[in-house]
């Protein structure tokens, strides 16, 4: 009950602090809370009956420890752990020359920080947690876990419990609308090099957005977007220039993922004709959807 009073509360303060935060499109259930990562984003949103209530940034794993995808639960919450030394990085410490370490207590010293949330088995080792290292965050940094700085971690701590889903996706273009109506895409780099079947959807995606609405959206703006990989929100149909995105409350467009019982928001099997046309202008006129 605490919690989810404290989630309501934090709902009002956070959905104005944090608009301008664009968000993936993971499907989220009506009741419950629910915890999304977004790797090639490096952010973290917690959902209370279905409604955005916080956004944390994060550091996800680096190329060779990476961050897996999947879908998870929260299994365990402890507050000043101790950090047992997996035995993968005790062996980086022994190949560094380095004192091998098998156990850092609680403080300012420990990698975990202030608390370590524990998702999926306790095999797996991963954990949503804070740090000793806050200039870390965000970035793409970890053995696999997500970090948080600590007061970040503390918060989260504060708003999950155990049985919570947590759902950690790889999403790196991301497709939402403002209050206004108005279309944007913001693409992120491909940290992991992962085939991004996205690309094969978004020209069809872009122009079924744009035959619903009969609103143009301008394609060199997808290709600046998608050259550029900054991250930075571009609106796709706005009129006389880009407005600021830090003022604008994003939604998620439905074109990845599938409620239950519904099918798919977009069929995956639409044929990309022109391999050579990387571009999103070439995709809005049909003659072939952008690739990485």
């Amino acid at each position: 009950m605490i919690k989810t009073l404290a989630a309501a509360l934090l709902a009002v303060c956070c959905s104005a602090a944090r608009a301008d935060v664009p968000v993936p499109d993971i499907y989220i259930g009506g009741q419950g809370r629910q915890v999304v990562i977004n790797v090639p984003q490096t952010r973290l949103f917690v959902y209370e009956d279905g409604k955005l209530v916080r956004s944390f940034p994060v550091a996800v794993g680096k190329m060779l420890t990476r961050t897996p995808t999947g879908s998870f639960e929260v299994t365990g919450i402890y507050h000043d752990p101790t950090w047992h030394v997996p035995r993968s990085i005790q062996s980086e410490m022994r190949a560094k020359g380095m004192p091998v370490v098998t156990a850092v207590p609680p403080g300012p010293e420990n990698p975990l920080g202030k608390v370590f949330i524990r998702f999926g088995e306790p095999a797996l080792g991963l954990g949503m947690h804070g740090t000793n290292a806050p200039g870390s965050v965000p970035g793409f940094r970890s053995h696999g876990c997500v970090r948080l700085k600590n007061p970040d971690a503390l918060a989260l701590a504060d708003l999950v419990s155990v049985g919570d889903g947590v759902t950690v996706a790889y999403q790196a273009i991301l497709l939402n609308e403002d209050e206004q109506g108005q279309l944007w895409l913001t693409a992120y780099r491909n940290p992991y090099s992962n085939d991004d079947v996205s690309m094969q959807l978004l020209a069809q995606v872009l122009l079924r957005w744009q035959r619903e609405h009969n609103i143009a959206i301008f394609g060199r703006r997808v290709d600046e977007a998608l050259t550029m990989r900054d991250g930075k929100p571009v609106c796709l149909t706005c009129r006389g220039g880009q407005p600021d995105y830090r003022k604008e409350t994003f939604s998620a467009l439905r074109w990845l993922s599938t409620p239950p019982g519904e099918p798919a928001p977009v069929e995956s099997s639409s044929p990309v004709a022109d391999q050579d046309n990387q571009h999103g202008q070439a995709a809005l006129h049909g003659q072939g959807a952008p690739h990485s």
